[in-house]
C-alpha cells in the first residue's frame, strides 16, 4: 500500500547512506521504479574501498579474525569421541545441536564442523548438519573436510561466508581448494605442509605458508582470506615441537602479515593431565599474537585462560566481561569430589571407608612386580639382570647397556633379550596401557630396548647368530593424513621386539604401499589413520593389497578405527596400541 511518492523519498535516504544499487521487488509497478530513478539521477555511488579484514560470516552474525582472538569450537568433530560418532551414524541431530549451542553459551565464536566417520556419506551428513546448526545457532562455521565433494556442497548450501579447513601446501590440495573458495567465497585455513612433509623449521613453515599464499593470488584470493595454521606436534615425541610451533606463529605474522590458527589440543598428546600442558601453551601462543584458536569453549581451564588473558592484553574493557562471566563462579569439582553438606551425611551413617583412598593397600611391590623376572615368571637372583630389566623399564639407555655388556660374561645374548629384555618391554606396554606410564617414558624405554639390542648384536654377529631378527613389517600412515605418532610408536617397539621396519612415512599413497610390498616380499603391512576423512585411502589401500600382494596380512590402527570398522574393510586385524601390534607382528612372522 505504499505509493511511488512515498517509496522514492526512502530510497532517496538510503542513498544518502550511501547504498549503491536500489531498486523494486514484489508490489512495486513501473510508476514506483520511475519515481525511484527520479531520485536517483545525478548521484553518484560511492567509491568501495576494500578492508583488509579477515571476516567469517553466518547469515547473521559477522566475526572479523584480527587482534583479538578468537575462539572455534572443536567439540562437533568425531575424532576421539564415540558419542558424537554413534551420533552420526544415527543422525541424531538433537545432540549434535546440544554440542553447538552449549559451545555458543560458553563463548565460542566460530565453530568447527567435522561429520567424517567411516562408513557414512559424509557429504550428506555435512550439508544436513550444516542446515540443522544454522537453523538454531546464528555463529559463523568452520567446513571442516578433507573431501572436496564434500566441501563444494556444503559451501554450496551455506549461508554466509564460512571458514574452510583446509588446504595445504600440496598442488593437488591448492588445484582442488582454491577454484571452491574462488566461487562460492570463504576463508580458508592453510596447512603450513607441502609435498615433504611438515617441515622441523620455522623456517621451512613459512616458506611453505608464503607458497600457499603466492598461489592463492593466481585464483584471485586475496591474502586477507588466507589463515595460517602453523601445526601442533605433540612435545612428548618432539620435546622442541612447541617452541618450532610459536616461533613460526611469530614469522608469520612479521614477515608474511598473516593471520594464524592452531589446533591447541594436539600439542600435549601421549602425556598425562593434558589440561595442564593445554592451557599454558595456550596463553604462550596468544602472547605470540595467536588470531584464532580450535579448543574445547567448555573446558574451565582453557576458557579461563582465554579471558584472563583478554583482561592482561587490555582487550576486556574495565574487565567487564570477565567481571561478569566469573564473579559468582563455581568451579566444577573434580572426579570424586563431594560437597560438605554430602560429607556430614556420609559420615553420619558411619560410612568413613568412603573416603580411604587407600582401602586396597598396597604395600611394597614384590619382585615380580617390579619386573625382576624371566619369561617362564621365574624371579631371577642375577643382580644384572634385574638392574637392566629396570634401566629399560626407566629409560636408561647407557645404564642399560652396560649392563647388557656385563650380562654378556655369563649369559647368552638371546637369554639376554627372552629373560629380560622382552619381558621388561611388555611391562611398560601393559603400564601405558592402564596410564601408569606415558608417552615419553614408552620411547625412553623403546630407545633403551634398541641401545641393548645393538650391544647383544654384535655378540650374536660373531656367534653366528646374525642378530636373530624376526622379519620386516611396512609401516605406513595413509594418503591424505600427516599424523604419524602412533605410526611412529609401533616403529620403536616393533624395533625393540628385534622386526625390522620399513617406514614409508606419513600421506602414503596405496601404489606405494603395494609396489613396496611386492618388492620387498613383505609379509605383514600396517596402516595408520588419525582422520575421519582418511580411513577411505585405507581403505583403497587394502583393497589395492588384496589384489596385488594376496598372501600379505593387514594390520589397521589410529583415533578413528574402530574393530568392526576394521573388519568392514577387510583388514586382517584391528590393533588398538603399539603392544597389540607387536603381538600380531609375533603371530604372523614368529
Amino acid at each position: 500500500d505504499v505509493g511511488p511518492e512515498e517509496f522514492a523519498e526512502d530510497i532517496a535516504a538510503l542513498l544518502d547512506e550511501g547504498v549503491s544499487a536500489v531498486g523494486g521487488c514484489c508490489g512495486t509497478t513501473p510508476a514506483h521504479i520511475r519515481a525511484v530513478k527520479k531520485v536517483a539521477e545525478g548521484r553518484k555511488a560511492p567509491d568501495i574501498v576494500q578492508k583488509q579484514e579477515t571476516i567469517v560470516t553466518s547469515y547473521a552474525v559477522a566475526q572479523t579474525i584480527g587482534k583479538r582472538p578468537v575462539i572455534v569450537g572443536e567439540r562437533i568433530n568425531p575424532t576421539g569421541k564415540k558419542k558424537m560418532a554413534q551420533a552420526l551414524r544415527d543422525q541424531n541431530y538433537s545432540y549434535i545441536l546440544d554440542m553447538a549451542l552449549e559451545q555458543q553459551e560458553k563463548g565460542a565464536h566460530i565453530l568447527d564442523v567435522n561429520v567424517g566417520v567411516p562408513g557414512t556419506d559424509e557429504t550428506s551428513a555435512l550439508c544436513e548438519t550444516i542446515r540443522q546448526i544454522q537453523s538454531i545457532s546464528e555463529l559463523p562455521l568452520q567446513i571442516d573436510t578433507s573431501s572436496i565433494q564434500a566441501m563444494e556442497a556444503a559451501m554450496r548450501i551455506y549461508n554466509g561466508k564460512p571458514m574452510v579447513n583446509s588446504v595445504s601446501g600440496k598442488k593437488e590440495s591448492m588445484d582442488a581448494v582454491f577454484p571452491l573458495v574462488k566461487k562460492y567465497g570463504g576463508v580458508v585455513v592453510a596447512l603450513a605442509l607441502d609435498e615433504n612433509g611438515i617441515p622441523d623449521t620455522s623456517e621451512g613453515r613459512v616458506r611453505v605458508a608464503g607458497k600457499i599464499l603466492e598461489e592463492a593470488k593466481k585464483y584471485g584470493i586475496p591474502e586477507k582470506d588466507i589463515i595460517i595454521d602453523c601445526l601442533c606436534m605433540t612435545v612428548s615425541a618432539d620435546p622442541r615441537g612447541a617452541l618450532v610451533t610459536l616461533d613460526t606463529l611469530k614469522r608469520a605474522q612479521e614477515e608474511l602479515s598473516a593471520k594464524t590458527i592452531l589446533g591447541v589440543s594436539n600439542i600435549s598428546f601421549g602425556l598425562p593431565q593434558r589440561a595442564f600442558i593445554n592451557q599454558t601453551f595456550f596463553t604462550m601462543a596468544l602472547q605470540k599474537g595467536l588470531n584464532a584458536a580450535i579448543i574445547n569453549p567448555c573446558s574451565e581451564g582453557m576458557k579461563g585462560a582465554y579471558d584472563a588473558y583478554l583482561v592482561l592484553a587490555a582487550e576486556d574493557e574495565n574487565c567487564g566481561a570477565y567481571i561478569s562471566t566469573y564473579a559468582d563462579f563455581k568451579p566444577a569439582l573434580p572426579r570424586g569430589a563431594v560437597w560438605e553438606e554430602d560429607l556430614r551425611g556420609i559420615l553420619k551413617e558411619g560410612n568413613t571407608a568412603a573416603f580411604d583412598c587407600h582401602a586396597v593397600q598396597a604395600g611394597k611391590k614384590t619382585k615380580k612386580e617390579q619386573g625382576y623376572f624371566n619369561d617362564s615368571g621365574e624371579l631371577t637372583e642375577n643382580p644384572d639382570a634385574a638392574r637392566l630389566i629396570q634401566c629399560i623399564r626407566k629409560g636408561l639407555r647407557e645404564e642399560a647397556q652396560k649392563c647388557a655388556e656385563g650380562l654378556l660374561q655369563s649369559r647368552e645374548a638371546l637369554e639376554i633379550i627372552n629373560h629380560c629384555m622382552i619381558p621388561a618391554l611388555n611391562e611398560v606396554g601393559k603400564d601405558f596401557e592402564y596410564g601408569k606410564v606415558f608417552l615419553p617414558q614408552l620411547l625412553m624405554s623403546a630407545e633403551a630396548a634398541r641401545g641393548v639390542f645393538a650391544v647383544l648384536k654384535e655378540k650374536m654377529e660373531v656367534s653366528g647368530q646374525g642378530g636373530n631378527r624376526r622379519g620386516s613389517v611396512i609401516l605406513a600412515t595413509v594418503k591424505g593424513d600427516i599424523h604419524d605418532i602412533g605410526k611412529n610408536i609401533v616403529k620403536v617397539l616393533l624395533e625393540s621386539y628385534r622386526f625390522d621396519v620399513i617406514d614409508l612415512g606419513r600421506d602414503v599413497p596405496p601404489e606405494t604401499v603395494v609396489e613396496t610390498a611386492v618388492r620387498r616380499k613383505v609379509r605383514l603391512v600396517g596402516l595408520s589413520a588419525l582422520m575421519t576423512t582418511t580411513v577411505a585411502n585405507m581403505e583403497e589401500t587394502i583393497r589395492q593389497l588384496h589384489e596385488k600382494a594376496p598372501d600379505v596380512k593387514i594390520m589397521v590402527g589410529g583415533a578413528v578405527m574402530t574393530e568392526s570398522y576394521a573388519a568392514s574393510i577387510h583388514a586382517d586385524r584391528y590393533c588398538k596400541d603399539a603392544m597389540a601390534s607387536v603381538q600380531y607382528a609375533e603371530e604372523v612372522l614368529g
